[in-house]
């Protein structure tokens, strides 16, 4: 397979957890998110939220609309970043994420040959607070 197959692949695997992620689509979410996965914030503060939490708080983000406006995919052997400049009208917990968004999400490639999602980074242009489902999973501060 050729580098260019590579990111191919990894691009579709990306637009394809997109489009789960909109659908909330639970069952198929999985087999895009690495066991190890957490969306990190580090603006306006730093906020982990792992795998599990991130899971069931997918029922209550509601993605109303998401448009691309670059996106760049570099592969190195079995790590793949997927940089992404995006606008998207949404709520997370019934509190408005609406807004420009930059995105780096890394893929790692299994043994099994699948790409899965390890981090996603995500930075909105205007910064508000991520909305969480307990206040035991904030850090201290």
């Amino acid at each position: 397979m050729t580098e260019q197959d590579t990111v191919d692949v990894v691009r579709a695997r990306a637009s394809q957890w997109q489009a789960a992620l909109e659908a909330r689509d639970l069952d198929a979410i999985g087999d895009y998110l690495h066991p190890g996965y957490a969306l990190v914030l580090v603006i306006p503060g730093p906020v982990t939220v792992h795998r599990d939490e991130w899971l069931r708080t997918l029922p209550d983000y509601v993605v109303h609309s998401y448009d691309i406006h670059q996106q760049t995919i570099d592969v190195i052997g079995d790590v793949a970043t997927v940089m992404t400049s995006a606008t998207q009208h949404a709520t997370a917990l019934g509190v408005d994420r609406s807004g420009g968004f930059v995105v780096s999400d890394i893929w790692l490639r299994g043994e099994e040959g699948s790409w899965r999602v390890w981090r996603r980074h995500s930075t909105p242009a205007t910064a508000r607070e991520m909305p969480r489902l307990d206040d035991s999973a904030r850090p201290a501060s």
